[in-house]
Parts: structure tokens; C-alpha cells; sequence
């Protein structure tokens, strides 16, 4: 009984090793998952994106600056191929070029970024001068808000007053030009964290269903080996002539 148990003991505890090992090596990544920054590194593998069952959607349409474009779908902003972290949550409504600062209109704020991506200021609820906002355009070098309160505008973003002078330009969608597309089809690819991933193989679900069960096996494989290698030892243990 012992030859048999011995020899399916080792041949099991080889194999169970390999799952125990990774799961030690994955346990010890996900437990500092905040100092290797895990969450904040986006793993585009187009193979692994499709293991997941993730697609893009490509905006074939956006706003254009006079050298950059913004564009946005699936809850993310990108400009000139730049993801802007500020306002995402809702639908651009106009984007423009103005006093050498990018401005983007949501329904409930307006952004003001600069060419590379950087947040300037946001303004929201007081500091507009209705909500929510419907258009964004400019009359000269001022700023105009359409809103439910009528149209405001303002040469500082500060102070808004009734815009009662020329018409002004307002800020539409336009269809993207290819070389643009190409940045945009890149921006939007897919994307998971890699805390996710790492999670999901420690777990099992990267598998699908029958991953956590392939695990769950793994786990009374190495519960037997633990309890069969206790049982040997006790009997080879009995076995010894006392000195």
C-alpha cells in the first residue's frame, strides 16, 4: 500500500508543484500590486483582447483643432492620440482652438487643456454661466456658451455676459482624416490592467468557467498530497527499529 501511495505521490506532487509555485509567484505580485503600480499598466495584446472578448469601437467622426483633433467613444476622450483623464464620464459636446489653449464642452463643465494633454482648469456649476451646456463656438476672440439660459460669452472664461454681437462659429463634429484615423484606431484599442490579468490567472477565470474548477481541483490534488505524504511519513516513521 505505501509502494502505491509513494508512487502516485510523486507523480501528483510534481504536477501539483507547478500550480502551487505560480500560484506563490502570482500571490506574492498581486499583495505589492500598489508598488509595482499594476493597476495603471495597460497590457494591448490584440490576441489576449480577443481571449477576453473585447472589441474597439473607432469614432470615424470628431472635433478638429488646427493641428490636432479630439475624439471620443466607449467613455474615454483621446487627443492627438493623448487618453485626457478630465471629463471622459460624459460626451464631448465642441472642442476648440482658443488663446492658445484647447477647450472641450461637456454637458455639466467645461476643460481647458493644452496641446500635450495637460489640464489647465476645469469650470462647473457657479462658475458657468448656465447648465447645461448644448454648443460651444467662438465670436472673435471670445468664448460662447449656448446653454438652456441662452448664449453667454466671455473673454477669460471668468465672467460671462449675454453675447448679443456677432454670430458665432460654433464647434462641430467633422469627419477624421486617415492619417488621423490611424491614431485613433490605436487609442482605442482595447486594454485591460495588468492587476486584472494577473487576478484573473491567480484565480482561474482567465480559463472561463471552468477555469476556477480547474483550480479548485488543483487545490484537493494538494490537500490529498498533503494528508498521503502525513500518512507516509507516519508508517515509515513506525517502521524504524528504536535505538
Amino acid at each position: 500500500m505505501i509502494r502505491f501511495v509513494r508512487h502516485w505521490h510523486a507523480r501528483a506532487g510534481v504536477i501539483a508543484a507547478l500550480f502551487l509555485l505560480f500560484l506563490a509567484i502570482s500571490g506574492l505580485v498581486l499583495n505589492h500590486t500598489d508598488a509595482l503600480s499594476l493597476a495603471k499598466r495597460e497590457v494591448k495584446a490584440s490576441w489576449l483582447m480577443h481571449w477576453y472578448g473585447l472589441k474597439s469601437t473607432v469614432p470615424k467622426q470628431g472635433y478638429l483643432f488646427k493641428d490636432g483633433f479630439l475624439a471620443a467613444a466607449d467613455g474615454r476622450w483621446v487627443m492627438d492620440g493623448h487618453i485626457l483623464r478630465e471629463g471622459a464620464e460624459q460626451p464631448p459636446l465642441g472642442a476648440m482652438t482658443w488663446n492658445q489653449a484647447r477647450v472641450i464642452a461637456g454637458a455639466e463643465a467645461l476643460y481647458l487643456y493644452t496641446a500635450e494633454g495637460q489640464l489647465i482648469d476645469k469650470l462647473s456649476d457657479a462658475e458657468l454661466p448656465g447648465k447645461p451646456i448644448r454648443q460651444l463656438g467662438l465670436a472673435g476672440d471670445k468664448l460662447v456658451l449656448a446653454t438652456v439660459r441662452g448664449h453667454f460669452s466671455s473673454s477669460d472664461a471668468l465672467t460671462w455676459q449675454p453675447h448679443d454681437g456677432e454670430q458665432p462659429t460654433w464647434s462641430s463634429l467633422q469627419a477624421l482624416p486617415n492619417a488621423e484615423l490611424k491614431e485613433v484606431k490605436q487609442a482605442f484599442a482595447p486594454s485591460l490592467p495588468l492587476e486584472r490579468i494577473i487576478l484573473d490567472l491567480h484565480s482561474g477565470r482567465i480559463f472561463g468557467r471552468y477555469g476556477p474548477l480547474l483550480m479548485d481541483l488543483a487545490a484537493i490534488v494538494l490537500v490529498v498530497l498533503s494528508l498521503s505524504g502525513v500518512w507516509i511519513y507516519l508508517r515509515t516513521v513506525r517502521k524504524k527499529p528504536q535505538h
